[in-house]
């Protein structure tokens, strides 16, 4: 693609990407009064058409410059798709923001990251909808935003489970088709609420996102799949990304997150981390009262500090730290004001990542044969705990996070099996991450009896169960 800058005569022209320096025909005319197409001589002796396009217009800093038209069309999209125009949008320019939407994707301006995989929200959907979508509904409406925005000019779509599998963190590929199944039937009920609208911000409104939606059942010979038609609305909401502010997340990672509150936090999280306070503040640094968080997530009133810290903050932070995919981590302190807690204050880092397609598998089968995997893994199957490769490999990882080892895992991962069995404690939704939580807190059976001798540990006060642990040893120093 060329690029064109300024001359010093203020004229657009066409320029060498890696010099810098002119390299085009400098017509002699002005096109001012001429016919369109109409031909000129140049600075070559040779003729060409004042209207032919001869790349994208760059400003001196390398900035490109929209064209009038492009500007314009953003501009009005801004405004059609804009929350406080939302009835005006709906009613009457739903569909003529769609048409130039799709105008803007012909003209090669992709308008979304990433393929089927990447789905994006905007801030109408992360900001405005309340966020009580299941974990598979979240899968399933994530597929369709990455299809649709994919591809912007189907009208209907047919989306398989298969198409996904690689796509997604399952080992079984019968999880996904579950999943797809399960959640298509829940948001066929479901549907767009935008709250606190109107002149008093008292107004809610319910729009249906969807003119068909059916799941279709596979056989031995077809394969079962999601057949979906989206209304004129939520199709700009999928396709407006980069004119309008709002996150791109990705399958692999959110089919890895447990727990409604997790994901609508990884959502919001994403949305949040490159937020800056001001020009030269850290980004990714940003506070919510507790008012704010129980708006924005849907928590129940009546749940206190304690209660939102045990249920969202912490089964969240260690869900989304421990996901290698997921391409930021957060932390979270609270916000004091006289002495009381009235919010929180949150940190989101950025990792760093290579993005090359090599280096992600050099990076698998490193992981397959490393020894501390293969330790796990013998340990598991000696206390009858299921795991798979991938979360192995986290597990891994937060070992070595916290300089523990194969002995140290000998004791934690019974202590985990025993919490897993205990009778009568709320059930854990994210095991592995409740997992790399005992790890960090360093948590073992041998130090955490009690001084009564009432064999109790303190984490989570389960009972201990015997375990040969010499046994144990015995079986990892013997390993073939």
């Amino acid at each position: 693609m060329s690029l064109k800058r300024q001359d010093s005569e203020g004229n657009y022209r066409v320029v060498d990407p890696r010099t810098g320096e002119f390299i085009d025909e400098y017509p002699l005319g002005n096109p001012l009064g001429q016919a369109e197409h109409q031909n000129t001589f140049t600075n070559r002796f040779n003729v060409v058409d004042h209207d032919d396009d001869k790349g994208e217009i760059v400003e001196e800093n390398g900035l490109i410059v929209p064209s009038e038209d492009e500007a314009k069309i953003k501009a009005f999209i801004k405004n059609a798709i804009s929350i406080d125009n939302f009835i005006e949008t709906f009613n009457d320019n739903s569909h003529e923001t769609l048409l130039k939407l799709l105008a803007l994707q012909d003209n090669k301006h992709p308008l979304k990251k990433g393929g089927v995989g990447i789905a994006y929200r905007t801030d109408a959907l992360i900001m405005h909808c309340k966020m009580e979508f299941s974990a598979e509904e979240n899968v399933v409406f994530d597929a369709i935003l990455g299809t649709m925005s994919s591809f912007p000019e189907n009208k209907s779509y047919k989306i398989a489970p298969t198409d996904f599998l690689k796509l997604a963190k399952y080992e079984n590929p019968k999880s996904l088709y579950r999943t797809f199944q399960k959640g298509t039937k829940k948001l066929q009920d479901r549907h767009l609420i935008f709250d606190e609208l109107g002149p008093d911000g008292k107004d809610d409104i319910v729009v249906p996102w969807f003119n068909v939606l059916r799941y279709h059942n596979g056989n031995d010979k077809n394969p079962a799949f999601i057949e979906f038609v989206p209304s004129d609305f939520f199709k700009d909401l999928a396709l407006c990304s980069q004119l309008v502010h709002g996150a791109y997340g990705a399958l692999e990672v959110t089919t890895q997150l447990r727990g409604k509150y997790t994901i609508a936090l990884y959502w919001y999280l994403e949305n949040r981390k490159n937020y800056r306070a001001y020009p030269s503040a850290t980004p990714g640094v940003f506070s919510l009262s507790l008012e704010e968080m129980k708006h924005q997530f849907s928590i129940p009133e009546s749940y206190r500090r304690v209660d939102i810290e045990r249920r969202v903050l912490e089964p969240a932070k260690e869900s989304i730290n421990s996901v290698p995919e997921c391409d930021f981590t957060f932390e979270y302190s609270v916000s004091k004001d006289a002495g009381s807690v009235v919010g929180y204050t949150f940190k989101v880092t950025n990792k760093n990542y290579i993005d090359t397609t090599a280096y992600e598998i050099l990076e698998i089968e490193d992981n397959e044969k490393e020894p501390m995997v293969e330790e796990l893994r013998m340990l598991a199957n000696i206390t009858k705990l299921d795991f798979t490769d991938d979360e192995l490999i986290r597990i891994s990882k937060a070992a070595k996070r916290n300089n523990k080892d194969s002995t140290d895992m000998m004791q934690i991962l019974p202590a985990f099996k025993q919490r897993m069995e205990k009778a009568g404690l709320e059930p854990i939704e994210d095991k592995v991450g409740y997992l790399c939580r005992m790890i960090e807190q360093g948590v073992s059976l041998s130090s955490k009896q009690s001084k009564a001798g009432n064999n109790k540990n303190s984490f989570n006060n389960f009972e201990q169960r015997d375990y040969d642990m010499a046994e144990l040893e015995k079986k990892l120093l013997n390993r073939e």
